[in-house]
């Protein structure tokens, strides 16, 4: 048997270096299908890997759970549904019921409780809020404060009215025109400011109606924002990361702002522009000669000096000039034209201005309209279609480690989840006791639906209804509740009690092992159906993003499949070819005494041979492209790629399990593809040999 075994090793050996080319043929073949498929299932279970660990250490978690009775799926970053706190999902009434029944199941480490939704906060322009600080100053009676205001108001006023002039002209209401000029003039005069003290109410108005509105319109910020127990967020998301201000103290009310949407949509514009052209440069290779795009932004900012000198204060504003003059000695004009000079950036002076302009103009100006600190009123639409409006103190900056610069990680904000109820719509118990309070000091009295009429119209009362319960109740005249407010103080606190009992919308399970996703996903399952919910990983719950990774997979393994058939068919045509040319040989090795399944045991062992030499070669080049690849990293060019990757770049790593699978793939084609030529070879008679010799 050893010997036997001996004289195949050789016989196959010898085969394959005497039919050299088609070695070769089959041989590279065999190499490239390795080497794509251990290089392919590497990176793919890296950025897997990496994508998962996005996902649920961002905001998903490895579970969701929802209502089974939801319209739409759900979807973090869109789907079908909508996504981004689009979808009719339902409601979970009982917070608490859900929690006791999951936590206990091994492997459950936390269930987080959630609910997503969008609203806006509407902030004045800078003639607003200056304006407002004067009208503060004045209700304070603060005359240092009002000198400084005052000051404010009206160095805006002037620079408005020199950027109006070139304006006017272009203006098809002259009349109008030329009265706006009138009013910025008069802002502007000394005899308004020195009657100012005299009848400042009257000022204000002036300034409010004629002045204010020069400016633009206000500026409005769209937010989408997570509701959550902010506490179990912050101890079970493990990239949350607190980078300015402080994380909002347990039991009270407040928001958190995500860092990279504050950079990306809140930053002063020029400020915005000069981060993403320095992106560009650093981590993209652009430069602003070759590319439109950063000329285009260059420009922009050109043009938009407003926004910067609009923020400068009065004792600013001659700094910067100084400054300024000192470093354009060629560019002539006053502060506007200074900016626009500074403004306009090459290759060659970019950094430099670069610097300049953090080291020099930021401390002047205010970098976010909204910030750590700040209080923002929240209006959004319940899902009952009226408006909701909630005051909430902004205690902090967050971002996620990694994906500082993803706006996929920066999409949404965090606001605690007794606002996020009152936003939703959703009844809370502290709202209930409000209620409670506001019916027992007005007089409400039961009324069947049959008297309401009657009781309404004959009594003077009025009509009070709750659409939680249906009933229709009758309040007697009295006056106007003080507790009755239009929108929640944030200064509010609230129990565990009331946070655990409450309503949400969707829960994220997080558990202690991630590789028991699916044994412990069906626990879960049976655990929750009974409490009318139904369970998804992290995949589905994530939504198109989720997706994305099954759609790159079916790609490569579809390509690897159309090879391995090409591969096939190459390798029986080559090996068939070979048959026929060894036909003399074979048929003397039978008329010798060599056996059918010797003849056969040969072929399958001369193809396992130069299979196993040809993955060898494949997986060693492949384990040396990954290895490159991890030191170096691929850079993620994308916003979805640098999500995806789980930061700027992905370092990819080879496993014992891509080199096996590659291995036992590559076998089982060989063998596959020999079979039929092997079969045809241990067909040939010794006769035919004999016949083809002669």
């Amino acid at each position: 048997m050893t010997a036997a075994l001996r004289m195949l090793v050789l016989l196959a050996l010898r085969s394959i270096v005497s039919h050299k080319a088609k070695s070769l043929i089959v041989g590279g073949i065999l190499a490239f299908g390795t080497f794509l498929l251990v290089l392919g299932t590497a990176l793919l279970d890296s950025v897997e890997k990496a994508m998962a660990d996005s996902i649920t250490g961002t905001m998903v978690g490895h579970l969701q759970l929802y209502s089974a009775k939801a319209k739409d799926p759900l979807s973090f970053f869109g789907g079908p549904g909508g996504g981004g706190g689009s979808e009719e999902l339902g409601s979970i009434p009982d917070f608490s019921a859900v929690r006791a029944a999951v936590e206990r199941i091994p492997n459950v480490r936390a269930v987080v409780p959630m609910g997503r939704d969008a609203a806006m906060a509407v902030g004045g322009n800078e003639m607003d809020l200056s304006l407002e600080a004067l009208r503060q100053a004045v209700k304070g009676g603060d005359a240092g404060a009002i000198r400084r205001a005052a000051a404010k108001v009206r160095q805006l006023a002037g620079f408005l009215q020199g950027e109006y002039k070139n304006l006017a002209g272009l203006s098809r209401d002259r009349e109008k025109a030329d009265r706006t000029l009138a009013d910025l003039e008069r802002a502007n005069s000394d005899a308004f400011w020195a009657d100012f003290s005299a009848d400042p109410e009257r000022a204000l108005e002036f300034l409010d109606t004629r002045v204010a509105g020069v400016e633009g319109a206000e500026q409005t910020l769209f937010l989408n924002y997570i509701g959550t127990d902010l506490d179990a967020f912050q101890r079970n998301f493990g990239r949350f990361r607190i980078v300015k201000g402080t994380m909002v103290p347990a039991g009270h009310r407040g928001f958190l702002l995500n860092q990279s949407f504050l950079d990306e949509r809140v930053k002063n514009r020029v400020a915005r522009r000069l981060d993403k052209m320095r992106r560009d440069l650093h981590e993209r290779g652009m430069t602003i000669a070759s590319s439109k795009s950063l000329q285009e932004q260059v420009a922009a900012n050109a043009r938009q000096y407003g926004h910067v000198l609009y923020e400068l204060g009065p004792d600013d504003a001659p700094k910067l000039e100084s400054e300024l003059r000192r470093l354009l000695p060629d560019c002539t004009g006053e502060l506007p034209r200074l900016l626009e000079c500074f403004l306009t950036l090459d290759d060659a002076n970019f950094e430099a201005r670069y610097d300049f302009f953090y080291r020099v103009v930021a401390p002047m100006i205010r970098l976010f309209r909204v910030d750590a600190g700040d209080t923002l009123t929240l209006r959004a639409f319940t899902r009952s279609g009226y408006t909701r409006a909630v005051n909430v103190k902004v205690w902090g900056t967050f971002t996620f480690d990694g994906l500082e610069n993803s706006m996929l990680a920066g999409g949404y904000n965090l606001v605690d989840i007794m606002s996020f109820r009152d936003l939703f719509g959703l009844m809370t118990p502290e709202r209930r006791r409000e209620l409670e309070s506001i019916r027992a000091q007005v007089g409400v009295a039961d009324v069947g639906r049959e008297d309401a009429e009657n009781a309404l119209f004959g009594s003077g009362g009025a009509l009070v209804g709750e659409a939680e319960t249906g009933r229709v109740e009758i309040a007697a005249p009295a006056p106007a509740h003080p507790a009755a407010r239009a929108a929640q103080d944030e200064d509010r606190t609230f129990d565990r009690a009331d946070l655990d009992k409450g309503v949400v919308v969707h829960a994220a399970v997080v558990l202690e092992n991630p590789a028991k996703l699916y044994p412990t996903m069906a626990a879960v399952t049976k655990a929750v159906e009974p409490l009318g919910l139904k369970t998804v990983d992290w995949r589905q719950a994530a939504g198109i993003v989720g997706q994305l990774i099954l759609l790159i997979k079916a790609v490569l393994y579809g390509a690897i499949v159309i090879i391995f058939l090409v591969a096939l068919v190459i390798i029986n045509n080559s090996m068939l070819m070979a048959t026929m040319d060894r036909i003399p040989e074979i048929g003397t090795m039978r008329a010798i005494g060599a056996q059918r399944r010797f003849v056969l045991g040969m072929y399958l062992l001369e193809t396992t041979v130069l299979g196993a030499l040809a993955s060898a070669a494949g997986a060693g080049l492949a384990a040396i492209a990954v290895a490159l690849a991890h030191r170096i990293g691929i850079p993620a060019w994308t916003d979805t790629l640098l999500f995806l990757f789980g930061g700027p770049r992905l370092h990819p790593v080879l496993g014992a399990a891509q080199v096996v699978t590659a291995v036992v793939l590559i076998a089982i084609v060989s063998i596959a593809a020999t079979w039929y030529p092997a079969r045809v070879a241990t067909r040939i008679a010794p006769v035919t040999a004999m016949q083809a010799g002669e």
